[in-house]
C-alpha cells in the first residue's frame, strides 16, 4: 500500500504568508518556482557541501538598499521572466557561505537576481535584523515595499520574515521537539550572559548583539555545542572541574573599551577563539558578566536522572547542570546537530 503525505497546510499557510505581505499579488509563476525549491532551504547541499543560505525576496531592492547603514549590492542576473528560477539561485547561494545574502527583486516585468550585504561591525544587529527587526526602519519603507526572507538554521525548520512583521516557521519534523524558536533562546543566553555587567545601556546593546550574531553562526558553522552561564562569583569545588580552566578570564567587555580599526581585529579574533572553544567536546562556561571562563568542560551524568532523555551524551550532560540545583549556576544553553536548540535555567 502506498501512501502520499503533503504539507498541505504548510503550502496554504505559505501562500497566505506572500498574499498578506504583497499588496499587488505575488507573481503566481514564481510562486509556483518558489514553492518547488522551498524544501531544499533546509537541507541545501552541492557536491556534499551543505549551505544555509538567506535570500531577500521584494519588490524594491533600491529602496530597501537606500535604509541600510553600509550596503553592498551586486546584480548578477536580469530575466524576463521565472524560468531560470532555479539555476539563478543555485548559482548565487554558495555566496552565502560568506555572509551575504542573496536577493530577487520581482518587478512587474522583471527579474533581478544578486548578492547583497550590510558591511558592519561584528558587534551591530545582522542584516535581517536590520531589516525586519528595526521598527523604525520598517514603519518608513512598509508602505513603499513588499518583502520577505527566507532562511533555515536547522534541518528541520524554514523561517520566513515580512516586512508586515509576520515571521512564519515551516516545521519538516514529525514532531514539535523539531522546532526551536532560535531568536528566542538565543536571547534567553545573551540576557543571562550579561545579567550583572555594569555598563552603560550603549555597550550592553553592542555586547549582547555581539554575542546573538555569534551563537545564531554557531549552528551554521559548527552544529553541536553546549554553553553553561555560570554567576560571577562561581567557584570549582569539583562541579564543572574536569576541563580547561582560563587562569585570567578573558574579558569580552574591556574589548569595547578602544574604538579603533584594531579593535574590531581583535573582536573578531576573540570571537573566532570562542567559536573554537565551542567547537570542542564538552562544556564552554561564561559568567553573567559575560566573561569566557572555560572550555572542554565534563561533568558526570547520573544514569538514573537522566536514563530517559532522548539524546546523546551532551543532551544529558546538559539536563545533568540543569538537575544540579546549584545557585552559583544560572542556565544551559543546548544545541544538537539535529537542530534542537534550548536555554534552560537550573533548578531550584
Amino acid at each position: 500500500m502506498n501512501e502520499n503525505v503533503f504539507y498541505v497546510d504548510a503550502k496554504s499557510k505559505i501562500v497566505d504568508f506572500l498574499a498578506a505581505e504583497f499588496d499587488d499579488g505575488f507573481s503566481v509563476k514564481l510562486q509556483n518556482r518558489f514553492l518547488n525549491f522551498f524544501p531544499l532551504i533546509s537541507n541545501y547541499q552541492e557536491e556534499g557541501k551543505k549551505f544555509h543560505p538567506k535570500i531577500l525576496f521584494t519588490d524594491a531592492i533600491d529602496t530597501i538598499v537606500k535604509h541600510l547603514p553600509s550596503p553592498i549590492k551586486i546584480e548578477m542576473f536580469r530575466d524576463d521572466n521565472e524560468n531560470m528560477f532555479d539555476s539563478r539561485v543555485r548559482a548565487l547561494i554558495p555566496f552565502c557561505e560568506r555572509y551575504w545574502c542573496v536577493y530577487i527583486e520581482a518587478g512587474e516585468n522583471y527579474i533581478t537576481y544578486g548578492l547583497l550585504k550590510n558591511v558592519c561591525s561584528i558587534k551591530d544587529r545582522s542584516l535581517e535584523d536590520v531589516i525586519f527587526g528595526d521598527i523604525d526602519l520598517r514603519d518608513k519603507i512598509n508602505d513603499k515595499v513588499s518583502a520577505f526572507m527566507i532562511y533555515a538554521y536547522t534541518r528541520w525548520t524554514v523561517t520566513m520574515r515580512a516586512l508586515n512583521g509576520r515571521t512564519l516557521n515551516t516545521n519538516f519534523a514529525l514532531d514539535i521537539m523539531g522546532h526551536s524558536d532560535l531568536d528566542n533562546e538565543v536571547a534567553a543566553l545573551v540576557n543571562a550572559s550579561f545579567s550583572q555587567l555594569k555598563t552603560t545601556a550603549k555597550k550592553l546593546g553592542d555586547l549582547k548583539n555581539m554575542f546573538h550574531n555569534m551563537f545564531k553562526n554557531v549552528l551554521k558553522d559548527i552544529g553541536g555545542t553546549l554553553c553553561v552561564v555560570v554567576d560571577k562569583d562561581f567557584e570549582q569545588d569539583g562541579f564543572l572541574s574536569d576541563g580547561i580552566w582560563l587562569k585570567e578570564p578573558i574579558s569580552i567587555s574591556k574589548l569595547f573599551l578602544q574604538t579603533t580599526n584594531y579593535s574590531e581585529q581583535k573582536l573578531i579574533s576573540i570571537a573566532n577563539l570562542f567559536y573554537a572553544m565551542l567547537d570542542k567536546d564538552g562544556i564552554t562556561v561564561v559568567d553573567n558578566q559575560g566573561q569566557i571562563r572555560a572550555f572542554n568542560v565534563f561533568v558526570k551524568t547520573d544514569h538514573k536522572e537522566t536514563g530517559n532523555i532522548i539524546g546523546g551524551a551532551r543532551k544529558r550532560a546538559a539536563y545533568t547542570v540543569i538537575n544540579s540545583r546549584r545557585r552559583d549556576v544560572i542556565g544551559v544553553y543546548f544545541q544538537s546537530y539535529d537542530g534542537e536548540i534550548f536555554f534552560a535555567p537550573v533548578k531550584r
